[in-house]
């Protein structure tokens, strides 16, 4: 009977680590054909970074400043890892958390904020970029154009120090185990996704935003944040603000390099100037 318990133990242990930490396949997607929009079309995915109202509509009147209307979609999962934010994006639609929607859509830009949880639960670098990675090839597959966040600073010790025992003994073990990849540093979860997207050459057709534009530190600016783990609203007011700038600077850009623009029946020159903001930082 002790032998079965070990056993029945060893399996269950077997089929956790394996559900939580394994680096899936990538799932099949069959790209749709896109058409011109009358307004922009944005999509908003994540963890708990992107749920809620307020970050749409902030983002949906940073635009309005410009004279560009936007038609946005958002789902944000509460503590989802960036592996749930991927399987999102394939869940049946009216399945809990389903982001299926933003694959249909046809949209022209798709928002990436997610990170905070893989490093909470100390899934590891690889883990993170690995998802991170499969989420912004499949939406160039689909003609989206990815607009990704870098690992946001935040209270990572202090989260990390007010989790139970229990928790704490788990993720210290399955430190020692997984091949994911550093799991006791922000940096080394940024510089692993920077690896890989030079590695693949995503960085080439995604916009990416160094969050260190938003916020270089969490201990110094405080006033940006709810908690250990979330922004406050004026932090969020500033991510928006960023994440907007870079969406005009890139299509400022393709304006003036002529290339097909999804906004190009759209009077930009009528819009209020653009300050191109250097796309520094890492």
């Amino acid at each position: 009977m002790l032998l079965l318990l070990v056993v029945f133990f060893a399996a269950g242990a077997v089929f956790y680590m394996n559900s939580r930490y394994s680096l899936e396949k990538r799932h099949i997607l069959i790209p749709e054909k896109k058409h011109k929009n009358n307004v922009l079309r944005i999509g908003i995915i994540g963890d708990s970074w992107a749920s809620g109202t307020s970050l749409d509509t902030i983002i949906r009147n940073e635009f309005l400043k410009s004279g560009i209307k936007t038609d946005i979609i958002s789902f944000g999962e509460p503590e989802a890892k960036t592996k749930n934010v991927y399987n999102n994006l394939y869940a049946e639609p009216g399945t809990p958390y389903s982001s299926n929607q933003i694959l249909h859509y046809n949209l022209d830009y798709c928002i990436i904020i997610a990170g905070t949880s893989d490093a909470e639960g100390k899934m590891g670098a690889k883990f993170y970029a690995y998802y991170n990675s499969l989420i912004i090839g499949d939406l160039l597959k689909d003609n989206i154009k990815p607009v990704f966040v870098t690992m946001p600073d935040f209270g990572f010790k202090e989260v990390t120090d007010s989790l139970s025992i229990l928790k704490k003994v788990r993720n210290q073990v399955v430190s020692l185990i997984i091949d994911n990849g550093s799991t006791s540093s922000l940096d080394d979860y940024r510089q692993q996704m920077n690896k890989v997207l030079k590695n693949t050459r995503l960085q080439d057709s995604a916009i990416v935003v160094p969050f260190n534009i938003i916020c270089d530190s969490y201990y110094t600016h405080r006033v940006l944040y709810r908690n250990g783990s979330h922004l406050s609203i004026a932090g969020k007011q500033k991510m928006g603000r960023v994440i907007v700038q870079y969406i005009l600077n890139r299509m400022q850009k393709g304006t003036l390099n002529h290339k097909p623009n999804p906004l190009e029946s759209r009077s930009i020159a009528n819009s209020k100037p653009l300050v191109i903001v250097p796309l520094s930082g890492g």
